[in-house]
């Protein structure tokens, strides 16, 4: 690993020790499995939180939402164009885990087909940008990632509830030197 892929990885960890537990991030916590705000959420958060992100470094994330949050910016899988997700994730060493559970809904979020198609992708965590390569995780990794996710966010669990068809997408995000 160069030297400078390991100085980002120490400054994301030092972004991720200001996730603070707040009064807003309980309120998400509560409130966000609901049906009536992932509704909402689903149109307006990719539109609003990337740019929030952006402005804010990441403390929007952390500091107020109270969770590890990333930016995803992947290649769409059918259009070929530049596709930005938001995403709550969690760490496994050095590479970051995400997954996709589309808030409980019958088909995979769009880019977890992008990952698929385009493993190439990168993230922004707080300040620092990241080339990384997704890897499909396969079902026992799965089972042994899923409960640090469901730490983060409560929801996932309701989410999982609601999932009869199929499961969700985690990937391996391996960062690499820029």
């Amino acid at each position: 690993m160069s030297n400078e892929l390991r100085a980002k990885l120490d400054r994301v960890a030092q972004h991720e020790a200001s996730v603070r537990d707040t009064l807003v991030s309980r309120l998400l916590q509560w409130i966000g499995p609901l049906r009536a705000f992932t509704a909402v959420y689903r149109r307006v958060g990719p539109m609003v939180d990337p740019w929030m992100m952006r402005a804010s470094k990441g403390r929007v994330a952390t500091r107020l939402y109270g969770m590890p949050a990333l930016l995803l910016s992947s290649t769409g899988a059918k259009s070929g164009r530049p596709r930005i997700s938001p995403l709550l994730y969690t760490r496994d060493g050095d590479d970051f885990l995400v997954v996709g559970t589309n808030f409980g809904t019958k088909n995979h979020p769009a880019w977890t087909a992008n990952l698929i198609k385009h493993p190439s992708a990168a993230i922004e965590v707080g300040s620092e940008t990241f080339s990384v390569t997704a890897e499909l995780l396969e079902h026992a990794e799965f089972a042994r990632y899923w409960p640090r996710f469901v730490k983060v966010y409560r929801g996932y669990d309701v989410y999982m509830e609601r999932l009869t068809a199929r499961t969700p997408r985690m990937f391996r995000l391996r960062p690499a030197a820029r």
